[in-house]
């Protein structure tokens, strides 16, 4: 059995096919460098130093973005914040 190439077919899907690869391409062009900061205070309350909530709120006020955050020594921890690098 003989089988022929369509020719509009086969120009649609070179067309479709470069498309994609352009757009996937321009898409990850651009990529994002961050800085990282690491906030560490007191999990439990009480005592004279900051807790860990007020600490991640400041940097989040300094336009820190929140990452994560883990006790780290009985009742201290830490938190990891990013921001764009400018």
């Amino acid at each position: 059995m003989k089988s022929k190439i369509n020719i509009k077919s086969l120009v649609i899907g070179a067309l479709l096919g470069v498309a994609i690869v352009l757009s996937v391409g321009a898409a990850t062009d651009a990529r994002t460098v961050w800085e990282y900061k690491i906030v560490v205070g007191k999990v439990l309350s009480g005592g004279s130093e900051d807790p860990l909530e007020a600490a991640i709120n400041k940097a989040v006020s300094e336009r820190w973005e929140f990452v994560s955050a883990n006790h780290s020594v009985e009742r201290y921890g830490f938190a990891v914040m990013r921001r764009e690098k400018r």
